[in-house]
């Protein structure tokens, strides 16, 4: 009678498999409790703001109609047809044409509280875009085309 031997070669490979498969699946749990442990920065702030355009008074009018208040290094930046303006709330005062209406006097941007930039280069035939940057977290909070150019 023949005697059969016991092959113990494909238990160590059974076992050298379930070993690598352990080490790997540890191995993405180690980098997956690193990487998203990470704070990756504060969020935007949660606010509505709506662009409009004044013809008669040749303005372009952002007003804060929801959400929370916006401090004063809040970027305004308006493009009529190949011109750039840009400014942040603290520095508005400075200049004539532009204008922040603080109804409470708290230098931050509340609910009702408007934006204004007054150019006389706002005409019917010209392209007009108001963009509001948040720079603390480098976030688009507002862009709108208030009129494509003609």
């Amino acid at each position: 009678m023949w005697k059969k031997k016991r092959s113990k070669d494909a238990a160590s490979e059974v076992v050298g498999v379930v070993l690598l498969l352990g080490m790997t699946i540890a191995l993405f749990a180690v980098l997956n409790y690193i990487v998203f442990s990470f704070s990756f920065g504060s969020p935007p702030p949660s606010v509505n703001l709506i662009g409009t355009l004044d013809m008669q008074d040749n303005a372009v009018i952002i007003t804060h109609y929801h959400g929370v208040s916006l401090d004063n290094t809040i970027n305004v930046i308006v493009t009529i047809g190949p011109s750039s303006y840009q400014r942040n709330l603290r520095e508005m005062s400075l200049f004539n044409e532009w204008s922040f209406v603080d109804t409470n006097g708290d230098n931050k941007w509340n609910f009702g509280e408007e934006v204004r930039f007054l150019s006389s280069e706002i005409s019917p035939d010209h392209y007009i875009q108001v963009t509001v940057v948040h720079p603390e977290t480098n976030t688009i909070l507002l862009t709108t085309v208030l009129q494509h150019e003609t």
